[in-house]
């Protein structure tokens, strides 16, 4: 297939040249080589010449966009999207002697170093839609690994969109199934475009700081977590370790662990003193009351007198949006003001208990 582009390639590109629908250097334009990989099967945009777009997989170092008109902006080894052509997921080639890298603009990138591969050459895709849409992994199997965490964890476990892929390597032979030779990354991206630290579109909401990559055990139909690392707010994506084609996942669960950044303030509360207010530094204001910030996802807050006496119990909603903040107003269970006093609170979970004291003053 590869011999028959370079051998009709040229001949319609001459063909091109004569109508005069181009005037760049005609050879191989069609088949983008250099850099990391061969690009095959590209559709270049229709637009008179801009950047190659339309597709979700982000392309680079390719020397094809030499032959591409001076005035796009574009030049050789840059970037640029791939347009969905014969391929649906599209999948590109890449030499084993070379690092290999292949980012998806909006969803994950896959890097590994050379050598990797026992093949000369060899082709990667990652497919978004693993269990509607599979390339080699029976989806079954991903269904019921699903199935399996979220009756063990609750429907924080469930896979939000785009957050599974399924990696795909490849050649002429059939499909690349060993473990690796060398370990490389696999970069997925989260969604929380407003930056209130739950997964959009998460139902129940998924916290991001529960996020952690998984991969698919086919012998065993189960998830293993993946060594790597946490969340980055930055950039929105986690990195895990990647030793071998198959389905990866970022799955969630329900926080209830306490965090070590949890604290409760102001201490004292003193909302009628010298330093009344709620900025750094002051003792609050009776609108504002006291906070408890970095709360975990379900629990409870109980106040309680010194004589361990109930004052307010506070339910932890889950849908809290970060800092996961509850406010207590200061008021008792029947709605009256709390006395000035010391009061011993207690925040639990399902997994942890802490205690600490506060001063009301007023």
């Amino acid at each position: 297939m590869r011999k028959e582009l370079f051998k009709i390639a040229p001949s319609l590109l001459s063909l091109a040249a004569t109508a005069g629908l181009f005037t760049a250097p005609p050879l191989f334009a069609v088949l983008p080589s250099g850099g990391d990989y061969q690009l095959e099967s590209s559709v270049v945009d229709n637009g008179g010449g801009e950047r190659m777009t339309g597709g979700d997989y982000l392309a680079t170092g390719s020397l094809a966009q030499a032959h591409m008109p001076a005035n796009t902006g574009s030049s050789s080894g840059g970037e640029y999207s791939n347009r969905l052509g014969f391929y649906n997921p599209p999948h590109f080639t890449y030499q084993n002697g070379l690092t290999t890298v292949l980012p998806m603009s909006s969803d994950a990138q896959l890097s590994f170093p050379p050598g990797s591969i026992d093949k000369e050459s060899f082709d990667i895709t990652i497919n978004k839609d693993p269990v509607g849409n599979p390339l080699v992994v029976d989806p079954s199997k991903v269904s019921e690994a699903i199935q399996r965490l979220v009756h063990n964890e609750g429907g924080w476990a469930q896979p939000a969109y785009n957050n599974m892929a399924e990696v795909a390597i490849f050649d002429e032979q059939g499909y690349y199934t060993q473990p690796l030779a060398h370990r490389g990354t696999l970069v997925m991206r989260y969604r929380d475009a407003d930056s209130d630290g739950l997964v959009d579109g998460s139902n129940p909401p998924v916290r991001v700081n529960t996020l952690t990559a998984w991969g698919l055990d086919e012998g065993r139909n189960s998830w293993v977590e993946l060594p790597g690392t946490g969340p980055d707010r930055v950039s929105q994506t986690i990195t895990a370790y990647f030793d071998s084609p198959g389905v990866y996942a970022m799955l969630g669960a329900q926080d209830l662990s306490i965090s070590r950044y949890f604290k409760a303030y102001p201490v004292p509360f003193r909302p009628n003193g010298p330093q009344a207010g709620i900025g750094q530094g002051q003792t609050g204001s009776e609108s504002a009351g006291i906070t408890f910030e970095n709360v975990p996802q379900s629990g409870t807050i109980e106040i309680y007198t010194l004589d361990g006496r109930l004052v307010r119990k506070l339910d932890i909603p889950s849908a809290l949006p970060a800092p996961y903040i509850v406010k207590w107003d200061v008021r008792t269970n029947s709605g009256s003001k709390a006395a000035s006093g010391v009061y011993i609170w207690r925040l639990k979970s399902d997994n942890d208990v802490l205690t600490g004291k506060l001063m009301v003053i007023w």
